[in-house]
This record gives C-alpha cells, structure tokens and sequence, in this order.
C-alpha cells in the first residue's frame, strides 16, 4: 500500500511539474504557433506544392528535411531572441523607436509585390519562396526589433533551400557528373578484368556488362545516377553544420570542398558496385536489391564521414560541450533582485521569466486579420487552377475525348490524334495525349496540342531541357538551334504565363511553340484527382524565315484554351499591372534606403554634439575610463563589465566600484562612445559593451 501511494505521489509530482512548464512555456508556444499562422495563410499553398514536389521528384527530396534543419537552426536562438527582448526593455526608447516597425512593414510590402510579380512570371513558385525570407525578417521587425532579426538572419536566409534549382542547370550539373562518374566507375571495373564497355555517343552515357551468362546488360547513367540529387542534399547539410559549428571560415569552406569530393568518389564507387553486382548475380537482383537503397546508403556514408573528417582532421567540435562559467558573486545579488542580466559578467539569467508585452499579442492578431484579408481580397496563384472537371479518360472508340479543349474560329473542330505511351513510360507521367487543329480553307498549318498531365510538376520538362540542357550537360551539341525565346502573357489580367519559343532541327524543318502550366481537378475515370498540366501549342514548318506570323495564330488559340480551361481569374479589390508593381516595389525599397539613411545620419549628428559636451564637461574619471575603453577595442570586439573595471584598476592603479562604474558606461553610452549589445557564446547569450569610437 505505501509503495502504491508513494507511485501515486510521485505520478502527481510529475504532473504538477508538466502544468507548472505549460504555463512557464505557454506564451512562447503560442506566439509561435501564430506566427506560424500567419505564415501559412500566405504561404499555405506554396508549401502544399512543395512538399508533393519533394514525394513526387528526388531532386527535391532535401525539402523534406527543410522543416528539421530550419526549425533547429530558430530554436537555437532561442535564448539569444529573450536576451535581445530583455535588452530592449533596458535600453531608453529614442524618438525615432516606431523604425523598426515601419522598416518591417515595408519589407512585409516587398515581399507581397515580389510574391505577385512572381505569379505574372513563368517561374512563379520560386519567385514565392524567394519572398520568404523577406516576409518573415519583416515579421521579426514589426514584432520585436533589429537585433532579433539580425540575430534570426541566418535561420531566416537558409530558407532559401527551398527554392527548387532550375530543371535546366540540375541537366546541365546531372549531365556532366554522369559523365565524369561513368568514365570513373568504368576504369575501376576493367581493372577488376570485368567485361564492360562504355557508351557514350548519344544521349546518357551507358555501361554495357556482359555478365557469366554471356548475356549483355546496358546500364544507362541518367539523371538519377549522375549524384546530382545527393550533392543538393549534401549542400543543405553542410550549410546546416556550417552554421551550428564554431569554427574558422577556413575551416569551414574546408568541410565544403571535403563533401562535395567525398559524395562524388562515393557515387562512381555506387555505380561500380551495382553494375559489379549484376556480373555474378543478374541485373534483376542488382537493380531490385541494391540499386533502390544504394541512393540512402550513400547519403547516410557521406554524411557520417563529413562528421569524422571534421572531428578528427579539421579539429572541429561538431557538439562542443559548455564550458562552466567563471565564477561571479554578483550573480547571486542579481538574481535575488529579479535582473535580466548581471551586471559584472554580462550572464542572462533568467530566460524563461520574460513575458511578452500585450503590444506584441495585438500586432500579432493584426498582422493575422491583415494576411487573412490580403490572400482573401488579392489572389496570385502559385499556378492556374481550371475550374470544372476534365475527362482524360478513352471513349469506346479508343480515342480520348476532345471535349477539353474549345472550337477556335477558322478551325475544323479539334481531333484528338494518338496518345505517346512510350514518352508516358520515360517522362514518368499519367499521361501525355496529341491533337490537332486544322484550318477550315486549309491555308494555314496544323496546329498540334499535346497535353501532359502528372501529378509532379517537375516531370512535366520544358522544352528547353529536353532539348538543349540535357544534350550540351552530355557534352554533345544541342539537338536543336533555338531562333527565339521569351515568356508571354495568354490571358490578360491573370497571372497565366507562357513561354514562346521557336527552333530549328537538323532535319531541315522549324517549330514554333507556346507552352504553359496549369492546374486542374481530372477525371479519371475511377476517381477525381489534383494535377498538374503542360498545355504545349506547336507549328511545324519546312523552313524558318516566316515564324513570326505563327506567333500571333498560337497566341490566338492559346488565349482561346485558357479561357476554355476558366483559370482562376479573381485578382485584386486594386488591380495592379506589372509595371505598377514594379515601380511600387522599386519605391518601398528606396523608401527603407532612406529610412535608414536619415537614420543613420540622425544618429550621427546627435553623437557629434553629445561628445563636444562630453570633451568639455566631462570629469577626469569619465575620461579616463573612456580611455581604458578605446585601448581595450585595439584587441578585442566587445568586453564585459568585469573586464573594463579590470582594465581601469591597471591603467590607474584605482579600483572603481561597480556601481559607479555602470553608471558611467550607461553615460558613455547615451553619448554614443559605447553601446550594450548581446552576444551569443556557444548558444549561451550574454550581455557585452562594444566600442562605437
């Protein structure tokens, strides 16, 4: 019975201790979780793409751990956010204190024109993450101050991983190191007496084994094999230990040129291995076996050998322990009295005591009614989105219906010509269908509509890529000449970008072409399913000198489909064309040059006229420990209090009381000779003066 009540009580200590950290840990939480909120009603659907991207594609699987990494890297900095807010609350607020929020509401300006501007652009998914970092340092602004932004800048600017890397340099990387890697793998296993050739004449390069059997095997280095996608991985992760480790920049650009070798002679020993596997073994259990974990096993190598090399040669503490702090007895005073720091060390001392003001709670549910009402009010989607469901599915006659796209005047009715299995089975998408447009007089060409629907955006390539990247990545001449190339409004007043481009092949006849992305609800005749299409319009002709009439014939149809296809056309309670956009974004960004700038120099002009009065009415001892000051800044960036009442006790042989001595650095301080600010010691923040003379 005793044991029992002793459980029971020990069960209740435990719970009263969860209660008592839930509401010591309330507020940050939260704060937090509403930021985050705000956050999402802006970014909401941005990241939905994002993350079927990094299920879908695996050269956008690093995005999977995006949200690991980043929210380490904020939680990191926890500790040093509460000190910069305790500093604050010490610090007397100048008349121009309401800057940092009118900066962040600029920055929070900027951010949407460049999220909107991004969507009237072909790349519109990259040009909304890259206003992510913006929104969210002017999110810090308006709710806290400069100091936590600066201190949440490099959390905040490793956010840009999730920028996907243009299709068309992963080809041009992938294409070379598939190269290199093959080359490389091929020499190690004819020195191993294998019997293997190399293939490298046309397209990807390819190993030819022929294994005990007798049988030959061609084994081709795509994409997928070059290591491309295990680099983009590798390069998240080094940027991540690059930023949690204490170390030199040497050192650390060192861990760079490291990795990227190490994941390069691991990948060709990945591609011996396989093709090595298949001799004794078969390609079968090569390919089924190994080759679908060889990609994991890699990734999981490198990184543990990254961890070694940076211990054990470079030196490098990846977790360095904290080191105790010296011992101070004006901690202990300060501690009773309630302080935020100590005054002789610089130690914070209490970090979870900080409550956050009612004013930050009220910014907080204005910026989220404010974002509720923008996104609501102002729509610039990532892509078109069809309204309607469209049928892909074949009719009894084994065509697939035409009903998805429109009768264009001075056309036949369009007929659906073949669906391209083969290109389906490559691309890796759901479909990939063929129709045709014929002029009634029969006195302009044939306009052809191929239709690709996947449920990754990323399978569906450009033209560009497929043709040029990839082929030039092979070290090969492109299969194409391309005569022209740009982007092009279809529909006025959305933002449904296309790209133009017309080229000539070696088959002696020019293509033009307009192509664009949407997004739409597909009947497949199971179920109703999201995906994403490539709409491309092209004319063939036997010769080159007259593509620019073809332009305005695509552009025609092209409007006629995307009306047909109803994108989502709600814009703006204020519409804002692009040349609007532009000159209210270049203006907001002159507006915080300004800002700073009149800031700047009034912070100047009033350290000019403080110290004229310091030079005359100061006393000897103000002088002297300003003296002991400047000395102290020829060695070292910033010192605690302890270490300047230290120096003026050697530069004066006097011992200058503690008291005395913070009341004239906070003097010094108003005169703008020194300012308190926080720094951050193996994640231990503490309070420090640093030198402004």
């Amino acid at each position: 019975m005793e044991r029992r009540n002793s459980q029971v009580e020990t069960a209740n200590q435990k719970l009263r201790r969860i209660i008592a950290n839930t509401r010591r840990y309330y507020q940050y939480l939260l704060s937090a979780a509403l930021i985050t909120l705000v956050i999402l009603v802006i970014y909401g659907r941005d990241f939905e793409i994002l993350a079927n991207e990094a299920l879908q594609n695996e050269a956008l699987s690093h995005i999977l751990l995006m949200p690991f990494f980043a929210g380490l890297l904020f939680y990191l900095k926890r500790d040093t956010v509460k000190a910069s807010l305790s500093l604050d609350k010490l610090r007397k607020k100048p008349k121009t204190r309401h800057i940092d929020e009118i900066v962040g509401v600029i920055l929070l300006l900027i951010a949407f024109l460049t999220y909107w501007y991004g969507s009237y652009t072909f790349y519109p998914l990259e040009y909304h993450v890259l206003s992510l970092p913006i929104f969210i340092t002017g999110l810090i602004l308006i709710l806290f101050n400069l100091k936590t932004a600066l201190t949440l800048a490099v959390p905040t600017l490793f956010l840009l991983f999730l920028i996907p890397m243009p299709t068309q340099l992963i080809y041009t990387i992938g294409g070379y190191m598939a190269n290199t890697n093959t080359l490389a793998s091929y020499t190690i296993l004819k020195a191993f007496n294998l019997p293997v050739s190399l293939t490298t004449d046309y397209g990807p390069p390819i190993l030819n084994l022929t294994d005990a059997t007798g049988q030959s095997i061609p084994f081709t280095i795509g994409l997928a094999c070059s290591g491309i996608y295990s680099v983009i991985a590798f390069a998240m992760f080094a940027t991540f230990l690059a930023i949690i480790i204490t170390a030199p920049i040497w050192k650390k650009t060192l861990i760079f040129l490291i990795g990227f070798a190490v994941f390069d002679v691991l990948n060709i020993i990945r591609i011996a291995t396989v093709v090595g596997i298949a001799y004794p073994f078969g390609e079968e259990t090569a390919m089924s076996l190994f080759h679908p974990t060889a990609g994991l096993i890699l990734i999981f190598v490198g990184m543990l050998l990254i961890l070694f090399t940076s211990e054990k040669l470079l030196k490098i503490q990846i977790f360095p322990q904290t080191p105790k702090p010296a011992p101070c007895p004006a901690c202990k005073t300060a501690t009773e009295t309630l302080e935020d720091f100590c005054t002789n060390c610089g130690r914070f001392l209490n970090p979870t005591r900080l409550k956050l003001s009612q004013t930050l709670w009220a910014k907080l549910f204005l910026l989220l009614i404010g974002c509720t009402i923008v996104t609501m009010s102002i729509n610039a989607p990532t892509f078109a989105v069809a309204q309607g469901l469209i049928e892909i599915t074949a009719n009894p006659n084994g065509q697939s219906v035409t009903s998805i796209l429109p009768n264009v005047t001075g056309y036949y009715q369009p007929r659906y010509l073949y669906r391209d299995s083969l290109y389906e089975q490559v691309a890796r998408i759901d479909a990939s269908l063929t129709y045709g447009y014929v002029s009634e007089n029969f006195t302009k060409p044939i306009v052809l509509i191929i239709i690709g629907v996947s449920s990754s955006i990323s399978n569906l390539h450009n033209w560009e890529v497929c043709l040029v990247s990839w082929q030039t990545a092979q070290g090969q001449f492109p299969l194409v000449q391309v005569l022209d190339q740009r982007d092009t409004q279809l529909v006025e007043d959305t933002p449904l970008i296309a790209r133009y481009i017309v080229f000539k092949s070696p088959y002696n006849y020019t293509q033009t072409t307009l192509y664009w992305y949407e997004k739409a609800s597909f009947n497949t005749g199971i179920t109703v399913e999201q995906k994403y299409v490539r709409i491309s319009l092209l004319i063939i002709t036997p010769d080159s000198t007259n593509y620019q009439q073809h332009e305005q014939e695509l552009q025609t149809i092209g409007t006629e489909i995307a009306k047909y296809w109803e994108p989502l056309k709600t814009q703006a309670l204020i519409s804002l064309g692009i040349p609007a956009q532009q000159m209210l974004l270049a203006v907001s960004i002159g507006f915080v040059a300004v800002t700073e700038t009149a800031q700047i120099s009034n912070d100047l002009r009033k350290k000019t006229n403080n110290r004229k009065l310091f030079s005359k009415y100061a006393s000897p001892k103000e002088k002297a420990i300003l003296q002991t000051i400047t000395e102290l800044a020829k060695s070292q960036k910033t010192f605690e209090t302890r270490e300047i009442g230290e120096a003026v006790k050697t530069q004066t042989g006097k011992t200058v009381k503690p008291e005395t001595l913070l009341e004239i650095l906070n003097r010094l301080e108003e005169y703008g000779y020194i300012q308190k600010t926080v720094l951050s010691t193996n994640g231990q923040p503490k309070l420090v003066w640093k030198s402004k003379y």
